[in-house]
């Protein structure tokens, strides 16, 4: 029954969110927190047992920050991995750094923080 409510609002999770709005909210440092959150690990945890970089399904309710790290982390590797993911939006673009665990670190192209910028 937990693990019912769980799912449900997971999928609800994912149906307000694109999975292109996740990755360039992703962009920002800090922990993801709220809707961004959710989105993730339901993003995370469709992968399990398809994905090489997703070892185990994690609890979208956790506080844990390097469980949630951990999550963010094999999101970007999702990403970067054009074999497992095969969308790659023009308005990222990768740094050439890999951050902590071989984290691809991604940024916004310029044109993307112009339209984020605030007038």
């Amino acid at each position: 029954m937990y693990f019912q409510i769980i799912c449900i609002s997971l999928k609800q999770a994912m149906a307000k969110m694109t999975y292109k709005k996740m990755f360039l909210d992703l962009t920002g440092n800090g922990l993801p927190k709220g809707e961004l959150k959710a989105a993730m690990f339901a993003f995370h945890n469709a992968r399990y047992g398809k994905s090489k970089y997703v070892r185990k399904e994690e609890n979208p309710n956790t506080m844990c920050g390097s469980c949630i790290q951990r999550v963010k982390s094999a999101c970007w590797k999702i990403y970067h991995d054009k074999e497992e993911f095969k969308t790659n939006y023009s308005e990222l673009e990768f740094t050439g750094r890999l951050g902590i665990h071989n984290m691809p670190i991604y940024k916004l192209t310029q044109e993307e923080l112009s339209k984020r910028a605030i007038r």
